[in-house]
């Protein structure tokens, strides 16, 4: 036992180590889906600035130390095992929670600002003068967005690659419709940009509504689907206190176990998240298709 503790600090130090000093690699073949899937995450968490490297080192540190801490606290190398994969994945799913929130929050914000949008350009306000409204009297959310959007413009002078930069940045559908609309109007011009910023608004809020209506109507599901899941894995922390009988799960059957356990929970856990949760609107109209 003492032999895979020290194993297991050393590797978890090294990892952490050569994830935090290593330069950024450059990009290759090997995994690209993984690298863009970790950039998109990373994105949508609102950590456009951190680098799949750090989530990697911050997975490899919550395994070792969530295996060292059971390893010593349980004493069974086959429930550590466990808790290092567990603890391994808790980044990920802690910055998927936070993505989900923050979309949600965004959400709630967008028919204001595109409503103050609308406002401002009917009043006979430029579009970049809208923008700056928005970034200093719009949803406090969305003001970083809209102020980077105008802070952008001013340096560069590029209204469409702002927007197509901040919209990248937030990794956001509805960021993306409303954005694609905005540079389709300054690229042609046209008199019913108003109207049609008042009608994206109201659709937003019509958008909203429903969905605050089937996630409340299905929030039970996702409850039952947390409890359902975490409920044996409390039972084994129970059968954990008691030594004579933790044990039994460093056997080949033990082992069997746990993984069907394990293997269980993951599935049972993510088809009840996709049938009570709503999907997530797919990112189909971007700034880019709009110069």
């Amino acid at each position: 036992m003492t032999v895979v503790i020290t194993l297991l600090f050393g590797l978890g130090v090294f990892v952490v180590y050569d994830a935090i000093t290593s330069p950024p690699a450059e990009a290759t073949s090997r995994a690209p889906w993984l690298r863009d899937r970790a950039y998109a995450l990373l994105a949508r968490a609102g950590l456009p600035d951190a680098r799949p490297s750090h989530l990697a080192g911050a997975c490899a540190g919550g395994g070792v130390l969530a295996g060292l801490v059971t390893a010593v606290v349980v004493g069974s190398p086959t429930i550590a095992l466990v808790a290092l994969c567990g603890g391994g994945y808790l980044p990920v799913a802690t910055l998927r929670s936070r993505a989900r929130a923050r979309r949600r929050a965004l959400r709630q914000c967008w028919p204001e600002a595109v409503e103050l949008l609308a406002g401002a350009v009917r009043a006979g306000d430029t579009l970049p003068a809208a923008i700056s409204a928005v970034a200093e009297r719009g949803p406090e959310p969305l003001r970083p967005a809209f102020r980077s959007v105008a802070t952008d413009h001013r340096v560069s002078g590029d209204l469409l690659g702002a927007l197509g930069r901040v919209t990248d940045a937030m990794s956001d559908p509805t960021a993306d419709r409303v954005f694609a609309t905005l540079a389709i109007a300054y690229r042609v011009g046209g008199r019913e940009l108003g109207r049609v910023l008042r009608t994206l608004a109201a659709f937003l809020r019509d958008d909203l509504a429903t969905r605050r209506e089937i996630e409340s109507r299905q929030s039970w599901t996702l409850v039952a689907a947390r409890v359902a899941s975490a409920s044996p894995w409390l039972v084994l922390l129970l059968v954990a206190t008691r030594s004579e009988s933790i044990h039994a799960f460093d056997s080949v059957a033990g082992v069997f176990v746990l993984l069907a356990g394990a293997l269980a929970t993951v599935v049972g856990y993510r088809l009840m998240v996709a049938l009570g949760r709503l999907p997530d609107e797919p990112r189909v109209l971007r700034v880019g298709a709009a110069r």
